[in-house]
């Protein structure tokens, strides 16, 4: 943009900047960032309704945002899993060129899968190469569509996946443990999910893990 500038290119500012917050929001360009927005069971309520209810959205965004959640996946992660690297007997998944701090490909990651995202992943449909075939980016929008219309503020789909480590470590599972569905290399990178100041399962009876695994109408 500064290269254009200086040569009297005309540049939509606002398009751009637009264009780099989603970016950012997507995960498609990071930084390290400690954030502790956590959704509340009503935010994730209200989302998780208004896109079961949209019929003309062909994304099943409401089950990957639970799935999300449950498997402590990044967006780009999820639309990357495939069926040849699913180990049903083992409750275990390949994650592909997991993020990293130094690789950008390659870091391909074994890690566990919760009874509840395993779950949701025997309901996808077997159509192709990938488990979810959608593109993030298009996900993303769908996100945050709902979540803006809804009005629900500073909550990015990244944060999902801090729930679902938070969770693990509330309800008493070690650091070793929860590494394994993280997929973190270094025990020292879950330093500032272990200190929990509550206990217990936050989705205990929510009504929304069924339904996500297809087991009840999500109508």
């Amino acid at each position: 943009m500064q290269w254009a500038s200086r040569r009297g290119f005309s540049l939509p500012i606002a398009a751009m900047r637009e264009a780099m917050e989603h970016l950012w929001e997507d995960e498609i360009l990071a930084r390290s960032e400690e954030r502790d927005r956590r959704p509340t069971i009503d935010e994730l309520n209200r989302i998780l309704d208004a896109a079961a209810a949209n019929k003309r959205q062909k994304i099943p965004l409401a089950k990957i945002i639970v799935f999300a959640i449950y498997s402590c996946r990044r967006l780009g992660e999820i639309c990357r899993l495939r069926w040849e690297d699913l180990r049903v007997e083992k409750q275990e998944i390949l994650v592909r060129d997991m993020k990293h701090p130094k690789k950008k490909k390659g870091n391909d990651v074994w890690c566990s899968l919760t009874d509840e995202a395993m779950a949701i992943i025997l309901s996808m449909p077997r159509d192709g190469e990938f488990i979810f075939p959608f593109k993030a980016a298009s996900v993303g929008t769908a996100w945050r569509r709902h979540r803006d219309s809804l009005e629900i503020e500073d909550l990015r789909f990244h944060d999902l996946r801090h729930e679902g480590i938070t969770r693990l470590f509330e309800m008493g599972m070690a650091a070793a443990f929860v590494a394994k569905h993280s997929g973190h290399k270094n025990g020292g990178c879950l330093y500032r999910y272990e200190h929990v100041e509550q206990e217990g399962d936050k989705l205990a009876g929510w009504r929304w893990t069924l339904r996500a695994a297809g087991c009840v109408d999500s109508a």
